[in-house]
């Protein structure tokens, strides 16, 4: 009965096969006007499919001026695919909101679609009669926006008569950043009667402060495509090449130059409302937060890191004007963020702009913890209403970690290294030591045989390299780990108020950071940051003062969680001992 059964469903199976065909639609333009000209796409991927399209049902609202079919069969690692395309050109015989019916396709159907078909502008009607024109229109089209809202602005190329060369020029906004929507288009259209053809071109323009923006006139500079130069030809006989290419291979006299120029554009810019009281002005058509916990968070346990990954999406807003993600403090964990990721990308008709913060969480005591929410406030430019997305709160259940664990210092620097060497511990989970007086006795055995392995092994290295000794105190830790480890030690040093410990782990965390070239002392990090020269020279000052002298991290530590960049310069690269690349080119 079992096989019985598995044979039946096998059956089943391969019967069922080609119903999984699917026969999708869409169309290349959704908002067309009216005598324009709009394909629909139709296209299976079952080369079994054997049915045509029923255009019966698109009587009513459209006029069929054309239909055309392609087929494609490709085989890519033994697997074999194919797809079928009919392109059906549609001609509205009516203005607004037109629905286009399923489309049945042997046994399948499409979906229905939406298209929109407007009256054409008057600034468009302007034109007809003129062998080519330009035209230019913005949206939102009410004559205003909000600052950094994003305005669609549209320029259209008309021509009649074939055009042999040409560009834009502009569009130049002042107080507004520009930006280009994907590629050109390329259509026919219809104007009062008159047969067209469109290039069109989309930008993004972002207005950077309120009052009135101009988008100036674009000016366009071609040339047309002259007559045709008809050439003697051979009484006898025609040359094979004409034959093959006929009218490529005509000539045509110089055309006509021409300049046009688009219709200047004004608008009012608005502030952001006066009841907006987000914390941030974001003003977008749709705005998003991904969790990469959005299964749920993973298993935690005491002194071990957690990487958690959050993402803001804005549709309408260039990545420049999204603010860093900050993820609120959380009782009970250490949170570690690496530096913030900003993208930006268009699909062709807007912008999106994106942030990505990672931060790792370190339990410090087991038990339930809760992780508070992320909410971030924005204006909706759809609704016209102040909107707040959020994440929600985490409850997780923190387990105990390892006993004992224990990590160890980085090296001190040259400068600050002790006569001997030294192992300090930091026993991360407080709550947990040990009360074991055997199991401690264990643990500094182990600590000093390792002292001992470390400092016989670098008294070699000291004798076969000859090189300036360097103080080995603890494992080497790949990467992000010794990173985050030497980031931890410099928070916990800042927060204890110790100079001392804060100058070994920010040298440690410049080692970590840029490993090929660190710096050597406190003086030539602070040489190659962009910001912090004074708080590092602050710290430098209190390490080689005379006498006491007390310090407080508060500073040192607010620039290390601002984040910390390096300005390579050709003196810094000097101090490395590098020569410059190029030395005879000067800055310009």
């Amino acid at each position: 009965m079992r096989s019985r059964g598995l044979v039946m469903a096998l059956l089943l199976s391969l019967l069922s096969q080609p119903l999984l065909a699917d026969v999708n639609a869409m169309l290349n333009r959704n908002t067309v006007y009216e005598g324009d000209v709009v394909t629909l796409i139709i296209e299976t991927g079952d080369r079994h499919h054997d049915g045509e399209p029923d255009l019966a049902v698109l009587q009513q609202d459209f006029e069929v001026v054309g239909t055309s079919t392609s087929q494609q069969t490709q085989i890519i690692n033994g697997r074999r695919t194919d797809k079928r395309q009919w392109h059906i050109e549609l001609a509205p015989k009516h203005s607004g909101e037109i629905t286009l019916p399923a489309i049945r396709v042997g046994d399948d159907k499409t979906e229905p679609m939406q298209l929109s078909v407007k009256s054409q502008p008057a600034a468009v009607a302007a034109g007809t009669g003129q062998p080519v024109f330009v035209k230019a229109f913005v949206e939102p089209a009410g004559g205003s926006a909000y600052v950094k809202q994003q305005i669609h602005y549209t320029l259209q190329l008309y021509y009649r008569e074939a055009v042999a060369e040409g560009s834009f020029d502009g569009p130049d906004v002042d107080n507004a950043l520009v930006e280009k929507l994907g590629e050109d288009s390329q259509y026919k259209t219809t104007v009062n009667g008159e047969p067209y053809q469109v290039l069109e071109r989309h930008y993004a323009i972002f207005p950077e402060q309120s009052g009135q923006l101009v988008i100036p006139a674009v000016v366009f500079s071609g040339r047309m495509s002259g007559e045709v130069i008809q050439r003697p030809r051979s009484a006898n006989m025609r040359s094979m090449m004409d034959q093959f290419l006929g009218e490529r291979l005509q000539q045509r006299t110089p055309g006509e130059r021409v300049r046009l120029r688009s219709e200047a554009i004004t608008l009012d810019i608005l502030p952001s409302p006066s009841s907006y009281d987000g914390q941030y002005w974001l003003p977008s058509e749709q705005l998003v937060l991904h969790d990469s916990w959005a299964e749920g968070p993973p298993e935690f346990k005491v002194g071990e890191p957690v990487t958690r990954t959050i993402t803001l999406e804005a549709k309408g807003l260039e990545s420049s004007h999204l603010p860093d993600i900050e993820l609120p403090e959380t009782t009970g964990m250490r949170m570690y963020p690496e530096q913030p990721q900003h993208t930006t990308r268009t699909d062709g008709a807007s912008v999106y702009g994106s942030s990505q913060q990672a931060v790792a969480y370190v339990p410090v005591s087991s038990g339930r913890i809760t992780i508070p929410e992320t909410r971030i406030d924005w204006w909706d430019t759809v609704e016209q209403r102040q909107r707040t997305t959020v994440l929600p709160a985490w409850e997780v259940n923190v387990l105990a970690g390892a006993a004992g664990a224990a990590k160890a210092l980085p090296p001190a620097p040259a400068e600050l290294t002790a006569p001997a060497a030294e192992v300090e511990v930091l026993d991360d989970t407080i709550a947990d030591q040990q009360q074991d007086s055997a199991w401690q006795r264990w643990l500094l055995i182990t600590a000093a045989l390792c002292v001992a392995l470390m400092l016989l092994w670098y008294l070699q290295q000291r004798k076969q390299t000859g090189r300036r000794p360097q103080v080995v105190t603890g494992p080497v830790l790949p990467g992000k780990q010794q990173l985050r480890e030497a980031g931890h030690l410099l928070e916990l040093a800042c927060n204890n108020n110790d100079p001392q410990a804060a100058a070994r782990a920010l040298l440690q965390w410049a080692a970590a950071k840029w490993p090929d070239e660190a710096p050597r002392n406190l003086g030539g990090l602070a040489q190659w940051l962009q910001a912090g020269a004074e708080e590092i020279g602050e710290l430098e000052r209190v390490l080689y003062a005379s006498g006491s002298s007390s310090w407080q991290g508060d500073a040192l530590l607010k620039l290390y969680r601002k984040g910390l960049e390096k300005v390579v310069t050709e003196k810094h690269a000097t101090q490395q001992g590098l020569s410059p690349l190029y030395p005879d080119w000067k800055a310009r």
